[in-house]
């Protein structure tokens, strides 16, 4: 049963869901079913909104511009997130942060934080687009939760801000060849992580000044090579999630 129900087509749809009620699908939804899987009414997709479980649904109407399905039955509860995990990262370029983004979220990534640094080189970004990664990515590996892509921020403003995700857990920022950074093994990650990826060429002297003598900042050495950012998030979040309950 379980292994039929994955041959479904499985999509998010940011409406609120209730047994026996009718969805709207958009004009992405329709052509996607529609022109590229070649479903027709009657089919069955599962459904999930990052609030309220994964469901079956029946296609009910399937137009060129439009459709709807009808909430037949939910087959996964919503999970409570108990140690959630942030990326705090500097923008690179675009074919390589595709890859950042979709990896971020099928580790668990719960919330992406795009930092402007003084050596950051991709500073226009298409949050649309983003999102919309965000998105596949998440249909794709099985999540019932879906991460947030949060405002663009400087590294100054991030520092100065009074209530942030790392006054409650720990900042993790990734500094190569320093002596004060510790391996990613001497802290727990129970409680979660927030983990800061800096530029290509890592961030500058006034930079590392000023994470050192901020609050609750934790400095990890990812080893004696230069990883890549996305090789150095990826790493990160692996390691957090592994020991992770």
């Amino acid at each position: 049963m379980i292994d039929h129900i994955y041959k479904y087509p499985r999509l998010y749809i940011n409406v609120p869901f209730s047994q026996g009620a009718e969805i709207s699908l958009d004009a992405s939804h329709s052509h996607y079913l529609k022109n590229v899987l070649r479903k027709s009414v009657g089919d069955v997709l599962r459904v999930f909104n990052g609030r309220d479980g994964e469901w079956l649904a029946s296609l009910k109407v399937l137009g060129k511009k439009n459709g709807s399905a009808l909430l037949t039955e939910q087959i996964k509860q919503q999970p409570d997130i108990s140690a959630p995990l942030y990326l705090f990262f500097s923008p690179i370029k675009k074919q390589r942060m595709d890859f950042l983004i979709e990896k971020a979220v099928e580790l668990g990534v719960s919330g992406l934080y795009p930092v402007i640094t003084n050596r950051t080189e991709n500073r226009k970004l298409n949050e649309a687009r983003m999102c919309a990664q965000i998105i596949e990515a998440t249909e794709q590996c099985e999540r019932l939760d879906l991460p947030t892509l949060h405002p663009v921020q400087k590294l100054p403003e991030l520092l100065r801000m009074k209530e942030t995700l790392f006054l409650k857990l720990p900042l993790f920022v990734c500094l190569e060849r320093r002596e004060l950074a510790a391996p990613l093994s001497s802290y727990s990650y129970e409680k979660g992580a927030a983990f800061l990826i800096g530029p290509e060429g890592g961030f500058d002297d006034q930079e590392v000044k000023a994470l050192i003598t901020a609050e609750n900042i934790r400095l990890v050495d990812l080893g004696e090579t230069i990883l890549r950012a996305e090789t150095a998030a990826i790493a990160c979040l692996s390691y957090a999630k592994m020991l992770a309950p």
